[in-house]
C-alpha cells in the first residue's frame, strides 16, 4: 500500500483521536487490574484551574463504569496547574466514595491543589520527569477592571507585615513613616484576613487527608511535619517551584517511583501525551 504522507496520517490520527484513548485506557486497566481515568488541564489558561465543576464530571465518569470489575482500584492520572484547595477535596471524596484503593499518577506535574489531591490518595506514582508542588493557596485578586492577577496568599500577608514594620521602625528612629503609612492606608485588612484563613484551611485539608489515607499510621506530630515542608518550599522559594518524586519522599510521602522505560510508565506516557 503507498505511503499515504503525513497530512493523511495526522487526520487519521484526529479522527480516530477518542477511539485511540479508549483503546489504550482499556489495555492499561486489564494490564494491570485497576479503573484508570484521566484529569489533564492546561497550564496558563484560566480555565485549567481545579473548579468545583470537576468534582461532579469525574463523578459522572464514575458512575459510567463497572469499578468492581478491576477490585475497586482506581487510578487517576493528574496533570493540573492546581486551583481551589476546597474542589480539590471534593474530587478526593468522589474518588474515595467509589473506590477501595485510590492511586494518583503523575506523568508531569500535579501542582498547588493538585498536589493535595494525590496527598489524598494511598499512593502517589511518578516518574523521574514528574513532579508536584507546593500547597500554599493561590489568591484570586482583582487589580483593576481588566486585570486579575493569583498570588500566593503569603505574598499578601508578608507585604501588609512589612509595610507594618517599616512604619514603626521609621517611626522609633524618627524618620517620615508618611509613605508606609500610605500604602497601609490602600490596604483592604479583610483581604488579609481571607488570605490567612485560606492558608489555615490549607494546612488543615492536607493534615486531615494524610492522616485519614496515606499517613494514617503516622502521628499528628508527623503528619504535621510533612504538611509544613510543602508549604515552606513555597515560602522561601516560589509557588512555582517544583518537587521532584525523590524529594517528595523525603519529605514523608508515599511515592512510589516507576521506571521511565518500563511497561507501566510506557502505556501511561502514552495515554498522557495523547490526551495533551
Amino acid at each position: 500500500m503507498p505511503n499515504r504522507g503525513f497530512i493523511f496520517d495526522l487526520m487519521d490520527e484526529i479522527s480516530n483521536a477518542p477511539i485511540i484513548h479508549q483503546r489504550l485506557i482499556k489495555e492499561f486497566e486489564e494490564r494491570f487490574n485497576t479503573n484508570l481515568i484521566c484529569y489533564t488541564a492546561l497550564f496558563g489558561h484560566p480555565a485549567g484551574a481545579i473548579t468545583y465543576q470537576d468534582s461532579e464530571l469525574i463523578e459522572n465518569i464514575l458512575r459510567s463504569i463497572e469499578l468492581k470489575d478491576k477490585n475497586d482500584n482506581l487510578d487517576l492520572l493528574l496533570h493540573t496547574p492546581g486551583g481551589s484547595p476546597e474542589a480539590a477535596a471534593d474530587i478526593i471524596r468522589v474518588c474515595r466514595s467509589y473506590s477501595k484503593r485510590f492511586r494518583v499518577v503523575v506523568p508531569n506535574a500535579a501542582m498547588s491543589a493538585g498536589t493535595l489531591i494525590a496527598m489524598g490518595s494511598d499512593e502517589i506514582v511518578m516518574s523521574d520527569t514528574s513532579n508536584l508542588g507546593p500547597i500554599d493557596p493561590q489568591m484570586i485578586f482583582v487589580q483593576s477592571k481588566d486585570v486579575v492577577i493569583m498570588r500566593p496568599a503569603k505574598s499578601f500577608i508578608d507585604a501588609y507585615i512589612d509595610l507594618i514594620n517599616n512604619a514603626r521602625n521609621s517611626i522609633a528612629a524618627k524618620q517620615p513613616a508618611t509613605p508606609f503609612l500610605h500604602l497601609l492606608d490602600r490596604q483592604d485588612p479583610s483581604w488579609i484576613i481571607e488570605c490567612v484563613r485560606a492558608r489555615n484551611a490549607t494546612e488543615n485539608l492536607a493534615k486531615e487527608q494524610l492522616k485519614a489515607h496515606m499517613l494514617k499510621s503516622k502521628s499528628e506530630k508527623e503528619i504535621a511535619e510533612v504538611v509544613k515542608k510543602f508549604f515552606e518550599v513555597g515560602d522561601k522559594n516560589t509557588h512555582g517551584r517544583s518537587i521532584s518524586p525523590d524529594e517528595a519522599k523525603a519529605f514523608g510521602l508515599n511515592i512510589k517511583k516507576e521506571d521511565k522505560y518500563g511497561e507501566f510508565w510506557n502505556m501511561i506516557w502514552e495515554i498522557y501525551v495523547r490526551i495533551e
